[in-house]
């Protein structure tokens, strides 16, 4: 089972932005992790990330609000594009915290269908799959600016295994209805209800380190 207060720690062991200010939530996506805490292969291609809310106020313990299956990785169809191509490799998001996202519209598919999403509106670093591998590596261009990386979802009825051209970098729920649950989830902070221009952070963890963490940590306990 996945220990929200453990996610936080290991945040604020990173230095990164913890949220606790009543009504105040975190948006945390964890690479390679199941639903249940558990890690996975991360496999190229597919869902096999995870897309949590946190909600942690002075008031009480945290707890996770949106547990759904997502991925932080674009597709194999994506990655071997000759778009990517073109731009020196597919965007890969590199770890970490960005303050980067407002409420709008990702274009949902060829007939231009749009649906609500969290729109990326500042800069944020991504690694350039060049050689293709599926992994980020030592080869990877690290580029920093404005790239389409939205916080978005696939299709109403979509049950497929792969994640394909739905993440060209993404970062995309697996289930429709989830995504609009989530997106439900995240207007409720009491900073988008004040001010509907409001930046959202969002923070990208790979899950085999914070699993090495909560590991090396109970070890310190003992």
């Amino acid at each position: 089972m996945i220990n929200p207060t453990h996610i936080l720690d290991y945040m604020r062991a990173k230095g990164y932005t913890v949220d606790t200010a009543p009504g105040e939530l975190n948006i945390v996506y964890i690479e390679g992790m199941n639903p249940d805490g558990t890690l996975n292969p991360d496999t190229l291609d597919g869902w096999n990330d995870l897309r949590l809310v946190i909600d942690h106020d002075t008031a009480g313990p945290a707890k996770i609000t949106c547990n759904h299956i997502a991925t932080t990785e674009p597709g194999r169809e994506s990655t071997f594009s000759q778009s990517a191509a073109r731009r020196g490799g597919v965007a890969r998001i590199a770890f970490g915290q960005y303050k980067a996202w407002q409420m709008g519209f990702h274009k949902q598919d060829k007939n231009g269908k749009n649906h609500p999403a969290l729109v990326q509106r500042a800069p944020v670093s991504v690694h350039r799959d060049k050689n293709r591998n599926g992994i980020r590596d030592k080869a990877d261009n690290i580029h920093v600016g404005m790239f389409g990386i939205n916080q978005h979802g696939t299709c109403p009825g979509y049950r497929g295994q792969m994640v394909g051209m739905f993440s060209e970098g993404c970062l995309v729920g697996f289930d429709w209805d989830m995504h609009i649950a989530f997106i439900q989830e995240v207007k409720k902070d009491v900073r988008y209800q004040k001010d509907q221009n409001h930046m959202f952070l969002t923070t990208i963890i790979a899950g085999d380190d914070l699993n090495k963490w909560i590991i090396d940590n109970k070890k310190g306990n003992n």
